[in-house]
């Protein structure tokens, strides 16, 4: 299922760009810290990836419209949080590595994926973020890059 999801998006969003991964596209999204969590897990064995991303500092968080094709709560509902009407738009939390931290309910109506939040820095976002978010302090924004990203995850809509 989600390998022609992300086949379609891909044909959708770079119609000129030969598919070299194909149904691999999109499955490396976002990355874990790897070593820090094989130095957790030494630590305490038991960890589960739950806990371990619930350790993760929240960088920047993304409102996406309703969307009837949003997999996050079902797929992992562990990382939702918070009472949702019918009418409600999603906000997501992100580390700064893009990994999906947290989706919670959110009251503000949008049509397109907004950048809603992101940790203050005096360095330009794009170096933080994978060039996920750009710009710097007050003036942050998603690039054409993290739309299509947060696109993805709301895919068709």
């Amino acid at each position: 299922m989600f390998s022609r999801q992300f086949e379609s998006w891909y044909n959708t969003f770079f119609r000129n760009d030969p598919n070299h991964n194909g149904m691999y596209n999109g499955m490396n999204l976002a990355g874990i810290d790897v070593a820090r969590l094989y130095l957790a897990l030494h630590k305490n064995p038991a960890l589960t990836i739950p806990e371990f991303l619930g350790e993760e500092e929240t960088f920047y968080k993304v409102t996406l419209p309703k969307s009837r094709h949003f997999d996050l709560p079902r797929l992992y509902p562990w990382m939702v949080g918070g009472k949702r009407n019918e009418k409600s738009s999603w906000e997501v939390s992100f580390a700064s590595s893009g990994v999906p931290l947290k989706v919670e309910p959110s009251d503000r109506r949008v049509m397109q994926p907004e950048l809603s939040y992101v940790k203050k820095s005096s360095i330009d976002y794009s170096h933080l973020t994978r060039d996920i978010v750009s710009g710097r302090e007050g003036n942050a924004h998603l690039t054409n890059y993290g739309s299509q990203l947060m696109r993805l995850l709301i895919y068709p809509q």
